[in-house]
């Protein structure tokens, strides 16, 4: 069977957890809950960001770039095998949700940051993402915890 990848996520005042064989990305709920399953701070993330806010994204090539320096930035900082792909998901569902829902960045980033990285992905219409109304509630939530 292979080994099994644990998550454990907080989804507002809910506990969601499961498991995916760690060697098959294509199952049914594999690659997220592989991304899921890797532990990503605030801190991580604000960091993992400003390694590739330098690089716009104009091409393909560009969205490799980024993924291949958030590879090296989960590898020196020991994020796991899957460390890599979890910032790069939880990267784009940051822009998104910000593009959508806080286009002025007025959210305190701190609590932006910190929500990024607990707040489980789930599948939107759109690709991989946040349930806009819980992700929300999480940077409210962490913006109270770093008032």
């Amino acid at each position: 069977m292979g080994d099994v990848i644990q998550f454990d996520r907080s989804e507002g005042d809910h506990r969601i957890g499961g498991h995916a064989a760690a060697n098959d990305f294509f199952a049914p709920g594999g690659f997220l809950a592989a991304i899921n399953g890797v532990h990503i701070t605030g801190a991580h993330l604000a960091r993992a960001i400003e390694t590739i806010r330098h690089l716009v994204v104009k091409s393909p090539n560009d969205i490799a770039e980024h993924g291949r320096l958030l590879e090296r930035f989960a590898h020196e900082h020991g994020l796991g095998d899957h460390g890599g792909a979890a910032l790069h998901a939880r990267a784009i569902a940051l822009d998104r949700w910000a593009q959508e829902f806080d286009p002025f960045g007025e959210c305190d980033i701190r609590g932006f940051y910190a929500a990024g990285g607990s707040a489980p992905l789930v599948e939107t219409e759109i690709g991989l993402g946040f349930e806009p109304a819980s992700f929300a509630k999480q940077v409210q939530k962490w913006t109270k915890v770093f008032a």
